[in-house]
């Protein structure tokens, strides 16, 4: 944890312990709610983000939705608010790395342990759209959470969409689009700024998410924001997983290209699918095949 210790804010019925992380716009801290006298960790936003009454009451109700998710996988959210020009989700406090984390001192992983990974966070997911049709718009790496026993959780589910209401609720023509995912991550038809997205997005972020996992790499890496985007949308594709980790099985290498087909119409059309898929490749046989079109996926095919 950071020395940090002197926020430039306070909110009612929070003691603020110290800085958990930063990043482009929001940091995250430990904190003491008193009222229940339990640690949260409090994720407080930019304060670039509209303070118009009904981007304010937007939020709050986005926010609260996702308050109502109680899943193991998935980083429970207790509550989201705004006080004096402060918006912040107060959420379970887990005890553990995010993937990203993972990645980054570890550079990749195996196969068989990203398809854990998968597996857990489909499931989580499943529970999020089966029962409230909800889309995460920012499944990454840094997204996947594993807590001190192991157990894998999805975070900022819910903060993306309120996001994006808020962002897209502000005067001077602010663009949902904007801020609707992480560019190495993004689907196509958040590229193109969609407002009917629905779970087949999040999807394919888990197939970029799987792909980096497993090679290191993020899908068009070495590219400004700008071109990744692009790349998204156009013909442009990736290497074969098999490229960069030759161990990794045909299988598998189907599946990553049938979660990133550019077209949402090709990929899976449900999380029950994917967990279906999922478990066909750990067992060694292929994913049930998809019709894609020449340049069709994100990543390109070698053969067999």
């Amino acid at each position: 944890m950071s020395g940090e210790k002197t926020p430039a804010f306070r909110l009612p019925n929070f003691e603020v312990l110290g800085l958990l992380g930063r990043g482009g716009m929001a940091s995250v801290w430990k904190a003491r709610q008193i009222s229940l006298d339990r640690p949260v960790a409090v994720k407080i936003l930019s304060s670039a983000f509209a303070t118009d009454n009904e981007d304010v009451q937007r939020f709050r109700q986005e926010a609260r939705a996702a308050a109502r998710l109680k899943h193991p996988g998935i980083v429970q959210v207790y509550d989201a608010n705004f006080s004096d020009g402060v918006y912040y989700f107060v959420m379970e406090l887990v005890d553990g790395y995010t993937m990203g984390e993972l990645l980054r001192r570890k550079g990749r992983i195996t196969v068989e342990d990203a398809l854990i990974v998968a597996e857990s966070v489909a499931v989580a997911m499943d529970y999020a759209w089966s029962h409230f049709q909800m889309v995460h718009c920012d499944l990454k790496p840094d997204n996947v959470m594993v807590d001190a026993d192991g157990t894998l959780k999805v975070t900022d589910l819910g903060l993306c969409r309120s996001l994006t209401l808020v962002k897209g609720g502000q005067g001077g023509g602010g663009k949902a689009d904007e801020i609707l995912g992480t560019p190495a991550y993004m689907s196509p038809e958040q590229v193109y700024g969609s407002e009917r997205l629905d779970c087949r997005s999040d999807i394919y972020s888990l197939g970029a998410t799987l792909y980096h996992l497993v090679t290191g790499r993020m899908l068009f890496q070495g590219l400004s924001d700008d071109e990744m985007i692009k790349c998204h949308v156009e013909g442009s594709q990736a290497p074969d997983v098999r490229a960069l980790v030759p161990t990794a099985s045909g299988p598998f290498a189907r599946l990553l290209e049938k979660m990133l087909a550019k077209d949402a119409n090709h990929r899976h059309r449900d999380w029950k699918l994917v967990l279906t898929d999922l478990g066909r490749v750990r067992d060694g046989h292929p994913p049930w095949p998809a019709l894609l079109p020449p340049l069709g996926s994100s990543m390109r095919r070698e053969p067999n």
